[in-house]
């Protein structure tokens, strides 16, 4: 493993502490058709348009899972809902020693257990014993995951009742998200040792955690962890949380990302609806489902739409490209709604509300999204046009001329070094 070198030479003598200790012993800090019409906006400006069940007859789910927001001309998303918002912010995320570390050693963690087993594996002989090894090596992992489910339910209500601050919640997430990629992958080292010896139950079972382990990681998180370990720039970064559910946007150069998760929208038992007598699968009705929720993408679709089923859950994988980027989207049968969604699109492809002001000479103009979409801010000389340097404040967030877009209420405050400034003021939908 290459280590930065700005990272501190204690992290030798953390090394060496995880190589010599057992694998059983885990540290806590290594515990991620046609389009229908969108509903008119209701009378309480707190709730966004949303887009109804494809057979509202048939659908018993509490409406209030219907949580993907309409946007012209580009693709729908998956939101929080003003009125269920806990807390969201803005920050910044760079170099942080602390988890730098702790990803480091969760990865060593991960890497160990995965030599500790395939040495047992390999040593053991007869069919049962190394039968026994495998059930016993996919239970450890079981009860990993669960940790791992536990440690994210604590972050968020952490966060949430203020004991968190935003840059230590967002280092929870990145550790997390580093312990849910070492899961994923001793879950694939498992399958290489054993090969055709992988039992149908297990493999299985195997699939069904992965499923679980898709709101312990994110793109956002993975790129959060990174920023914090120095293997890529800082980032901006914009966090918005439920009781259940947390939402990540961010800007890398050219390209804006956001991952969004919301556990009230996917049900652990009850009957998986997109399943019929003429759908077996259930994945063409899934499909169906995706079309009216993403009506923009599937019209503007560039590749796919890849649909899967993962294990025998009820969750129906679809992945597409489209003109402005990429959408990866996990459905619930049970309540027919997204739960999981990842985005990827061209900051130049994408519609724009632009809106201005002028003072003091100066001119600013907002070239804004959706909350939580980007935005960019350009400031510039009344007089002869010419772009300036100033100070810009997003809602008490010092930011950079391409950021993100909060929630709800924006002021934008632009202040230069001669004490000139301008500010704009919009509510995001």
């Amino acid at each position: 493993m290459t280590m930065s070198p700005s990272r501190p030479v204690l992290l030798a003598c953390l090394v060496a502490a995880v190589v010599l200790a057992p694998a059983s012993q885990t540290v806590a800090a290594a515990s991620a058709a046609g389009p229908p019409a969108p509903s008119e906006r209701p009378d309480d400006p707190d709730v966004r348009p949303v887009l109804g069940p494809a057979d509202p007859a048939s659908l018993t789910a509490d409406r209030s899972f219907a949580t993907i927001s309409a946007q012209p001309n580009t693709s729908n998303y998956l939101g929080i809902r003003d009125r269920a918002v806990e807390r969201s912010d803005q920050s910044r995320v760079g170099l942080n020693v602390g988890s730098a570390v702790q990803q480091d050693v969760t990865e060593l963690q991960s890497e160990y257990a995965s030599l500790t087993f395939e040495q047992r594996y390999g040593n053991t002989t007869g069919q049962q014993a190394r039968l026994d090894v495998l059930h016993d090596e996919v239970g450890r992992l079981e009860r990993r995951v669960q940790d791992l489910e536990l440690r994210r339910n604590r972050a968020i209500d952490a966060y949430n009742s203020g004991d968190l601050g935003t840059e230590s919640f967002l280092r929870e997430l990145a550790a997390i998200d580093a312990a849910a990629r070492g899961v994923e992958s001793q879950f694939d080292r498992i399958r290489q040792a054993a090969g055709l010896e992988l039992p149908s139950d297990l493999a299985t079972k195997m699939t069904n955690l992965e499923a679980d382990l898709l709101s312990l990681r994110g793109p956002v998180r993975q790129q959060v962890a990174q920023g914090m370990a120095g293997s890529r720039d800082s980032i901006p970064v914009y966090t918005v949380t439920s009781q259940t559910g947390v939402v990540l946007a961010s800007v890398q150069g050219s390209l804006y990302y956001r991952e969004a998760y919301l556990g009230q929208n996917r049900d652990q038992v009850g009957t998986d609806r997109f399943v019929t007598d003429s759908d077996p699968s259930g994945v063409s009705t899934a499909n169906n489902r995706a079309t009216q929720l993403y009506p923009w993408v599937y019209d503007n679709i560039r590749s796919g739409p890849n649909v899967e089923t993962i294990g025998n859950t009820s969750i129906y994988y679809v992945r597409l490209g489209h003109s402005h980027g990429s959408l990866d989207t996990y459905l619930d049968g049970r309540t027919e709604s997204v739960f999981r969604e990842f985005q990827g699109k061209s900051l130049d492809a994408l519609p724009v509300t632009t809106s201005s002001n002028a003072s003091d000479g100066l001119s600013l103009r907002v070239n804004r999204t959706h909350g939580t979409g980007p935005m960019e801010l350009v400031v510039t000389d009344n007089a002869t046009g010419d772009p300036v340097n100033a100070t810009v404040v997003v809602n008490r967030d010092e930011v950079g001329s391409t950021t993100l877009t909060p929630q709800r209420a924006v002021r934008v405050s632009v202040t230069t070094d001669t004490g000139r400034s301008v500010t704009e003021r919009f509510f995001a939908d």
